[in-house]
């Protein structure tokens, strides 16, 4: 312990940075916890669909939709999504699943269904990491 404080006065600097970093840290989990919405894998939102009757929204473009998609799911491409968010109004008391090719695009949908008072979850990876869970797709 004598040794930490030693350390920690001769390197003031670098252990006022670190300091820094891990709050910082906490407060961007904080912030990401309380208007973030859940990233879940495969097998929790297949657990999710089988249970719960989730809505899965793909949000991706509708040449990938149609190229390979969760079974059930509805197409609603993300730059679309403004103005035909009115068809899952009527869904508020189901889980909503959102999917999109990598898992970056779903978390701005995702606060913005969360502060509408829907309840929000995201397929962590995208559809990647469907396909690399070796789960089915439908294909039209």
């Amino acid at each position: 312990m004598q040794d930490l404080n030693i350390f920690i006065h001769q390197h003031w600097q670098l252990s006022s940075l670190f300091a820094l970093l891990l709050v910082l840290t906490f407060i961007v989990e904080f912030i990401r916890l309380r208007w973030g919405a859940a990233r879940l894998n495969p097998t929790q939102i297949t657990n999710l669909i089988n249970h719960q009757n989730a809505l899965v929204l793909d949000l991706r473009p509708a040449a990938s939709f149609a190229s390979g998609h969760i079974i059930g799911s509805m197409s609603i491409p993300a730059e679309e999504f403004k103005d035909k968010a009115k068809k899952i109004e009527k869904m508020k008391t189901r889980p909503i699943i959102l999917v999109c090719a990598k898992g970056l695009e779903s978390p701005k949908i995702a606060t913005t269904l969360k502060n509408q008072g829907f309840h929000v979850h995201i397929l962590g990876g995208g559809i990647n990491s469907w396909t690399n869970a070796d789960l089915p797709l439908v294909k039209e």
